[in-house]
């Protein structure tokens, strides 16, 4: 495998590995659920991270793409050297499984929710935060499609940059990864193995230069964390009833009051 591809495969799975750190709190805070404390309160749950530093990863990422796609086309590293190498090495083999693992990671999540598996989020509001991921994700993705017109490895569209596929696969990772992290880095692991697949199968394909996966990558997992920093837990939350019995001069009865 040329260096080029070994850079690839390091920059992914070494950024998304490193997400998955970056975030955890010196203190204990992260290790409070937000489908019982920030439920309550209704305030946005930080899972012991801020924003400067849930931005280190996709910055690096869209950062290191911006420096491929920028680089002149003669020099080793450049999106074209590194498509002639991948190109060179897999020798015309094409997959269609990058069309499905983008999409493994979300399912996994939503299929350990249902097999019992606590995460870090009731259901309804892991429902609501993959809904918005997903519309954060297609809206920057289609947003850059449109306006940068960067044409595809193989020629066959100008809407290269960023690659939608790995954007989606790596939000979905993200998705695993803040729901089921406590519960086992081995799943969080599974679930970048599976988007940093996503992204290389997509310069194997010859459909995306390096440099749309990296943005891609960077995109995903920055919409993800942008929204967990976000949301608010007050979906799902139950009504607080109550019943006061009352006494009056002339008789009694019963108060009721509900908190929502």
């Amino acid at each position: 495998m040329t260096r080029s591809i070994i850079l690839i495969l390091l920059i992914l799975i070494g950024g998304t590995v490193s997400a998955q750190f970056s975030s955890v709190s010196p203190t204990n805070s992260y290790h409070f659920s937000p489908s019982d404390s920030a439920k309550v309160s209704g305030s946005p749950v930080r899972h012991g991270n801020s924003l400067h530093i849930s931005a280190i990863v996709p910055i690096s990422l869209v950062a290191t793409g911006v420096i491929v796609e920028s680089l002149p086309s003669n020099t080793v590293f450049s999106k074209e050297r590194i498509q002639q190498h991948v190109q060179g090495k897999v020798n015309g083999f094409r997959t269609t499984v990058d069309n499905y693992l983008q999409f493994i990671p979300v399912a996994a999540m939503f299929g350990l929710k249902l097999a019992g598996v606590k995460g870090k989020s009731d259901f309804l509001n892991q429902a609501i935060i993959t809904a918005k991921s997903e519309l954060l994700v297609t809206a920057i993705v289609f947003s850059m499609k449109h306006f940068i017109h960067d044409m595809r490895p193989d020629g066959s569209a100008d809407n290269s940059m960023p690659s939608g596929h790995t954007a989606q696969a790596f939000a979905s990772a993200t998705l695993l990864d803040m729901e089921y992290r406590d519960t086992s880095p081995w799943i969080s692991v599974g679930g970048y193995l599976c988007a940093t697949a996503t992204g290389f199968f997509r310069v194997a394909n010859n459909r995306h230069w390096a440099s749309d996966v990296l943005v891609g990558a960077g995109i995903g997992i920055a919409s993800v964390k942008l929204v967990y920093l976000t949301h608010r837990y007050k979906w799902g939350k139950m009504p607080t009833a109550v019943l006061v019995p009352t006494i009056y001069q002339n008789g009694g009865g019963v108060a009721f009051a509900m908190k929502f």
